[in-house]
């Protein structure tokens, strides 16, 4: 039979909000993962972001500006030296073309956030530079025109000298703006590249901190989902798979539901339990009712057969006697044509329980059907066995049947009594025992017969 093995009583649970909670558990470790997966991708974006939009146009607008500085002082310098007019006109529009490119570059320096200090000092290095090279130009302009009179007039000649004298020194001048400026540049491009490469590297570690983070919500999350399954495995599959067994095998001998908790499946296996009990009872009864007749309540002939095959090898086995008992009830006929099939079924009953009674606990009695009846004798000789069969007769003679209406019917039995010889099979002793008992009917009835 089933057995349910007890656990100390606890409240009721429920195994799916169990799973629940651990499901919930892995969704929200998994929602960390991605929330930490987009916070370091939005930081490093925005680390990016400031990157490009502050310190690269920085880096790039300083660069620029030194480039056009020394362009612009270089063709301050080229200025002196313009051999006519057209020269220095293209000398102009170039430095004209310069100056707003640096004021461009200026502009964008001052977008990207640099202090005004230093956009103030760019400024005034810047138009200092332009007004030495116009101051040049002019220079070159005045030179050209005097050229082009008697250069051997005193004042001419003291004018181009001192012309020479002004345009040497606006050339040292220039080249030492120039040189302030580009110094100047350099310093705010190292400046801004300085800074660069700082953003940039806090960047990289935003990325890889962004990284070690996703990978270490992932290897939580991979954790949790492990740690989901085990229990998923443990708590549940385990448990049915327990079950399954239980139901496939519980035929072959006692099945053990082990309880854990009180949950759903706690109640399934004590629902089993239950229905396992339930069929293993109703088994025995059938198996009783299969091999008992239902009249009379005696073994039916498949349980004496079975029983007997046993008995049969066993005395075979250690040479013990083993004796047969065949009855049956004399003008049974005449019984159930006279008093009806009723009280031919209250003879069957009444003549069985007396022969029910002569026995003893050990022998196997039966009803073979009809008005048949057998007896199996284990450690019984043939005396013996013949002295059972005549305490039967006796009694069933002696013993009438009282019908529902009060009358009295006799009744008689003719017996066969058989001993089992040496190799001797069920059959062979049944046999012998039935002409042993058709003897006694020959020899008037109500009388035993010893089978030869």
């Amino acid at each position: 039979m089933p057995r349910l093995i007890p656990r100390p009583q606890e409240m009721p649970s429920s195994i799916f909000r169990y799973l629940v909670a651990r499901a919930v558990l892995v969704l929200v470790l998994m929602a960390m993962v991605a929330v930490a997966a987009i916070l370091g991708l939005l930081q490093a974006r925005q680390d990016n972001g400031v990157l490009a939009e502050l310190h690269l146009p920085r880096f790039r607008a300083a660069v620029h500006l030194s480039m056009d500085a020394n362009s612009a002082a270089a063709l301050s310098v080229r200025m002196s030296t313009a051999a006519s007019q057209a020269e220095r006109r293209t000398l102009l529009d170039r430095l004209a073309e310069r100056h707003q490119a640096m004021e461009d570059h200026i502009a964008a320096m001052v977008d990207v956030g640099a202090d005004a200090e230093s956009i103030a000092a760019l400024r005034r290095l810047r138009d200092s530079l332009m007004d030495g090279a116009i101051a040049l130009s002019s220079i070159s302009q005045e030179e050209i025109s005097l050229k082009g009179m008697d250069h051997k007039d005193a004042t001419v000649m003291s004018r181009l000298s001192e012309l020479e004298q002004r345009r040497r020194n606006l050339v040292l001048r220039q080249q030492d703006l120039s040189s302030e400026m580009a110094g100047f540049v350099t310093a705010l491009a190292a400046e801004a590249g300085h800074r660069f490469d700082t953003q940039r590297d806090q960047a990289s570690r935003t990325q890889l901190k962004a990284v070690a983070v996703v990978v270490a919500c992932a290897l939580a999350a991979m954790a949790a989902v492990v740690w989901m399954y085990v229990g998923l495995r443990r708590h549940v599959v385990d448990r049915i798979l327990a079950l399954r067994g239980a139901m496939l095998n519980w035929r072959g001998g006692v099945v053990e539901v082990v309880r854990d908790g009180n949950d759903e499946i706690t109640q399934m296996s004590d629902t089993l339990v239950e229905l396992i009990g339930a069929v293993e009872r109703r088994n025995q009864e059938l198996e009783v009712m299969a091999a008992t007749d239902a009249l009379t309540g005696l073994p039916n002939r498949r349980r004496f057969a079975e029983r007997s095959d046993e008995e049969i090898r066993r005395a075979q086995r250690y040479e013990a006697p083993l004796s047969l008992v065949v009855g049956d009830i004399d003008h049974f006929k005449a019984v159930n044509d006279g008093w009806g099939h009723d009280v031919g079924d209250l003879a069957l009953q009444h003549v069985a329980a007396i022969w029910r009674g002569q026995l003893r606990d050990v022998d196997l009695s039966a009803r073979m059907g009809g008005e048949e009846f057998v007896a199996l004798l284990p450690e019984t000789a043939a005396a013996q066995a013949h002295l059972v069969a005549e305490r039967i007769r006796t009694m069933i003679a002696d013993t009438p049947l009282t019908t529902p209406g009060g009358s009295e019917l006799a009744l008689t039995i003719s017996l066969g009594v058989a001993t089992l010889l040496p190799g001797e099979s069920l059959a062979d002793l049944m046999r012998r025992a039935d002409q042993a008992m058709y003897q006694a009917k020959s020899a008037g009835r109500n009388v035993v017969r010893l089978a030869s």
